[in-house]
């Protein structure tokens, strides 16, 4: 069968790498890709994975009336048999496709959009505009057949947030290959350290995440800043883009935290990366189901995260150290310890990826949502 998937953008972000490393894999599946609007980093992936894409490469913005007839188009060549709709723009685009096509929708949950989390702390009339994105997205919420949703609390958030019936949901977790993240070539690491300009001494702790508030790298900062003087070998690499950066520059001047901070900007490298870190620290507000931390459980790393829903339907206490979100102390508290006894906290790390490998392998993964996309059709 064709299913067409359509997308916002295919910038670098949670949701369009989990597309890439699920339909690079399908076996049953032919799978088109479409993104709607002019940002398309992940591209040229996409097409080395043998996947095709079309960019409709419109400005953000561009009205329905502008997006619809060339996406009726792009459907009159493929003849999808269903279409499977990621992030905001393009499932509200995707409820009128099915409007007028008929043909089978999937809609995907990917993050906590309308929490509480999200949304304390906003100003007024940010806090209303989103509400009125909330409306927009209730109004139409029946029409897509099925939801698939990349965590149990995400599926369970935007059923209460959406009135969507839970039976419509189907929860399936982002995967990766475990073998891409365990098996790293010594001289890629080394030749990384050697590009970064760091020493075989430096303890180094690893983010990747998009450069936005609500991921928590200002508290990471601020919890860094506690500690660095009694780890003068310890440094905070930041991988990842986004809109959050001036504020971050601006943080990291204001503590003369220059040298030992590093924002990395977007990376294709993410498993190197990992394979050179001593910890992986992800002190996020709220996600969907966070492929980062999984790559992390995937490379049996020491994982520090904080204590949210959606970080905790990946590890435990078992297999990361915990923290209340927001709390800079305890975080702090966490960096020191595994700092100080890295060797004491290996065993999380082991446990780690004993659970990325019961629960995210991407082959199993891969195998549900083909599941999913056949009892659609036969429904």
């Amino acid at each position: 069968m064709t299913v067409l998937f359509l997308i916002d953008t295919l910038a670098i972000g949670g949701a369009e790498r989990s597309i890439l490393e699920i339909a690079s894999r399908f076996k049953k599946v032919k799978p088109v890709v479409c993104y709607i609007y002019n940002r398309d980093e992940l591209r040229p992936a996409y097409e080395a994975a043998g996947i095709e894409v079309v960019g409709l490469q419109l400005p953000i913005g561009s009205k329905h009336k502008v997006i619809i007839p060339r996406l009726l188009k792009i459907i009159d060549t493929y003849q999808p048999d269903i279409i499977h709709a990621t992030l905001y723009r393009a499932m509200m685009v995707s409820r009128k496709l099915k409007r007028i096509t008929g043909i089978p929708l999937v809609n995907s949950f990917v993050s906590n959009s309308y929490s509480s989390a999200r949304t304390d702390g906003l100003r007024f009339a940010t806090k209303m505009k989103l509400r009125f994105y909330q409306y927009l997205d209730k109004s139409t919420a029946k029409v897509p057949d099925i939801y698939i949703s990349n965590s149990v609390s995400i599926a369970k958030s935007n059923a209460q947030a959406l009135r969507v019936p839970m039976p419509k949901i189907k929860v399936i977790y982002r995967g990766r290959d475990k073998a891409r993240f365990k098996y790293v070539e010594a001289e890629k690491g080394k030749a990384l350290k050697e590009s970064l300009h760091l020493k075989g001494s430096n303890k180094i702790l690893l983010n990747v995440s998009r450069l936005r508030p609500r991921k928590g790298q200002a508290d990471l900062i601020h919890a860094f800043a506690k500690i660095h003087l009694q780890f003068p070998d310890a440094v905070l690499l930041i991988a990842g883009e986004g809109i959050y950066r001036g504020e971050l520059e601006k943080l990291i001047n204001s503590l003369n935290l220059q040298a030992k901070v590093k924002l990395l900007g977007n990376r294709n490298d993410v498993e190197v990366l990992l394979s050179i870190a001593d910890a992986f620290v992800f002190p996020s507000y709220y996600e969907g189901l966070p492929g980062a931390i999984v790559e992390a459980m995937m490379a049996e790393k020491i994982i520090i995260a904080s204590a949210i829903p959606e970080n905790l339907e990946c590890i435990d206490e078992r297999s990361a150290l915990l923290f209340p979100s927001g709390n800079i102390n305890e975080l702090s508290n966490q960096l020191k310890k595994v700092l100080l006894h890295p060797d004491e906290y290996a065993p999380l790390a082991k446990e780690a990826v004993k659970q990325a490998e019961e629960k995210f392998e991407i082959d199993n993964i891969v195998n549900q949502y083909e599941q999913a996309y056949e009892q659609l059709i036969q429904s």
